[in-house]
């Protein structure tokens, strides 16, 4: 109790005494991290530079365009990537500009937020399907600006993977590269991209059968550790999990723990949505589900209404990485 109290009395004195105190190591951090850091700070000055001139701001303003206008000379990344930022949405009273938004983060070279901001804004631009020429054009950006390395890691990284992943698998780019595609995949589920996960696990578990017994194992251990993370949150991956109970690469008692999957997979994308990487989810599920002996459909309807309550799915739509905010 008395521990409890101290950190009790800790906790309200660091609140109370926040608007006077800061601490020195913070403050030094910050300060350190300012000088090498400037990746804010491009967008204040084009923020600056567009600001109506007045007596108070002008010398301000005048430093900040000059700024702006040496960085795009010399080519500065971040500079190019906060200038296609701005121009793609139209931010600090700058118009809308998407040709100049697309003309920024190319060239950008070497920064991956930018290629794959330009990647996502010409994948995003084919309402009528992603020709040959055009597939090309994006796994290129997502390629030179190392956004799809394998070395590539977080969101972007994660999100650009599974775009190449896509590309390549269905042969957008003029040539399907199974291969390829997987190892994209691989990548974009070992950054916790969901849709990715889905499609990594989904081409894995088909070539099981063709693995060695070692290989299986690893194989199998690693679906099984995807499925428990994120079967939750997608009812694919739920659905998928049903299969490998189905075709016994995961343990079932006569067919009821596959039934119980496919289930709450479809529950999961009746009631929550997130149905993504599915071309005929609903056939797929008129596939699978069958009818079981009456004491069994009465587990299995109590069975998975209880599941439901741990399920829940999100939006997994690819998203710009942003430096420059309203």
């Amino acid at each position: 109790m008395k521990s409890k109290f101290r950190f009790s009395v800790v906790a309200i004195t660091a609140l109370v005494c926040l608007p006077s105190m800061g601490s020195e190591g913070v403050v030094q951090a910050v300060q350190e991290s300012a000088k090498d850091n400037n990746r804010i700070s491009v967008c204040i000055h084009l923020a600056k530079s567009n600001e109506p001139t007045t007596k108070a701001n002008a010398e301000a303003k005048k430093k900040s365009v000059e700024q702006v206008l040496a960085k795009l000379k010399i080519g500065d990344a971040l500079m190019l990537r906060a200038r296609g930022d701005v121009a793609r949405r139209g931010l600090y009273g700058y118009p809308k500009d998407e040709g100049m938004a697309l003309r920024m983060y190319e060239r950008a070279q070497k920064s991956p937020e930018a290629g794959w901001n330009a990647a996502l804004m010409l994948y995003q631009s084919a309402t009528d399907g992603v020709n040959p020429q055009l597939a090309q054009r994006i796994v290129g950006l997502l390629n030179r600006s190392g956004a799809s390395s394998f070395s590539s890691r977080g969101a972007v990284g994660a999100q650009s993977h599974y775009l190449a992943g896509l590309l390549k698998e269905t042969g957008a780019t003029g040539k399907v590269d199974e291969k390829q595609a997987f190892l994209h995949y691989r990548a974009s589920a070992r950054n916790a991209y969901i849709p990715g996960a889905y499609h990594y696990m989904r081409l894995l578990t088909q070539s099981l059968s063709k693995l060695s017994e070692g290989e299986r194992a690893v194989a199998l251990h690693e679906v099984r550790m995807m499925s428990n993370r994120w079967k939750w949150q997608s009812p694919e991956i739920m659905m998928l999990t049903g299969d490998l109970h189905a075709s016994r690469w995961f343990p079932d008692e006569e067919n009821f723990t596959a039934q119980y999957h496919w289930r709450l997979s479809k529950r999961m994308a009746a009631r929550l949505g997130g149905v993504t990487e599915t071309t005929d989810f609903e056939g797929a599920m008129r596939q699978r589900i069958k009818a079981m002996p009456a004491d069994k459909e009465k587990r299995l309807e109590e069975a998975v209404e209880g599941g439901m309550k741990n399920a829940t799915t999100t939006k997994h739509e690819l998203e710009y990485s942003d430096l420059c905010m309203d």
